[in-house]
């Protein structure tokens, strides 16, 4: 099967394989191109604006795939192995620019990377916020500290020690509200398909973050319950993922049940998702992707069959599942 890749940027720009011009990427437009199985292929990445730097990236191909060890090497860029021989290759590049904001808190200087959302107090690096971390607002007890700040899908607590020299603890979540007596209330999430989330109670103490209280919430209030064949199958899935055995039996036919096909999910996969690409077999799948590295991830078919013959949890119900 002749290898494919398929390339994209998170900004548009130019791209030059193996020296030959290419075509132009985005978000939006991907480029398909064929690959020779094996032997070094040679990405030049040029972004169409000044506030982006160039890539040139190196990836070794074997048996139709890149070599784990040069992909690892290949910083700034996500690559998902589909089957079919698709391999899937982002590029992410770093700011031309110089792009860290400066703040005072409590007479300290701080210094937060709005490219690597890394956070520094007084010349000292003191952590990595979540992607899309905003400059935070300081909560001061006698005893402790804490910066709470907004970010990609929601909001994060930083808390320190009084003298702002060590981080002492941290939560990241949907939602987040500090009370002045030092009590935290959190919702948490996965962001799955079905609206699963855990409603939090913190404690800021000197030592840290102490967990006063926990229990299962919904996101939205109620479920949201899979309404098609493949949001079933991915809903099971995720619910596996979770630990949550028997939700994620309710989605399966009396019969199937007794054979435990979703036993084992978190050492099988990362992540439940949509196929993307056509797959090898023309049977209804889903893709459960398993990371392979900091930079690459490969996703294999999980074949199903639905009745329409659901209950309480949608109107599907999974007949079988076989794993690629």
């Amino acid at each position: 099967m002749q290898p494919t890749l398929a390339l994209s940027a998170s900004h548009p720009g130019i791209l030059y394989l193996n020296g030959g011009f290419a075509g132009e990427i985005s978000p939006e437009t991907p480029l398909m191109r064929p690959v020779a199985a094996r032997g070094a292929v040679y990405l030049d990445y040029r972004p169409l604006s000044g506030a982006h730097r160039s890539m040139a990236r190196k990836l070794v191909f074997s048996g139709g795939t890149p070599l784990s060890d040069s992909a690892e090497e290949a910083e700034n860029l996500n690559i998902i192995l589909w089957p079919g021989g698709v391999t899937e290759i982002e590029f992410s590049p770093e700011s031309s620019h110089t792009s860290s904001r400066h703040f005072q808190l409590a007479g300290h200087d701080f210094s937060l990377d709005g490219e690597t959302s890394s956070l520094e107090c007084d010349g000292r690096r003191i952590c990595t916020l979540p992607e899309g971390a905003e400059i935070p607002e300081l909560q001061l007890l006698p005893t402790c500290a804490a910066l709470i700040g907004s970010c990609t899908g929601g909001k994060y607590l930083l808390s320190m020690d009084t003298a702002f020299r060590n981080q002492t603890g941290f939560l990241h979540a949907v939602q987040l509200d500090m009370e002045g007596d030092g009590r935290i209330r959190a919702i948490a999430s996965p962001s799955d398909l079905v609206g699963h989330a855990t409603l939090e109670s913190w404690r800021l103490t000197p030592d840290g973050l102490m967990l006063l209280s926990s229990e299962p919430v919904w996101l939205s209030g109620a479920p949201r319950w899979p309404q098609t064949p493949e949001e079933t199958v991915q809903a099971a899935v995720e619910a596996a993922l979770a630990g949550l055995d028997s939700e994620a039996e309710r989605y399966l036919s009396p019969s199937l049940r007794n054979h435990m096909p979703l036993a084992g999910m978190r050492e099988r996969c990362d992540l439940c998702l949509e196929m993307k690409y056509a797959p090898p077999s023309s049977r209804p799948c889903v893709g459960l992707l398993k990371l392979e590295g900091a930079h690459m991830g490969r996703v294999s078919p999980l074949y199903f069959r639905t009745s329409p013959s659901g209950g309480p949890q949608g109107p599907y119900q999974i007949e079988s599942l076989e794993y690629a």
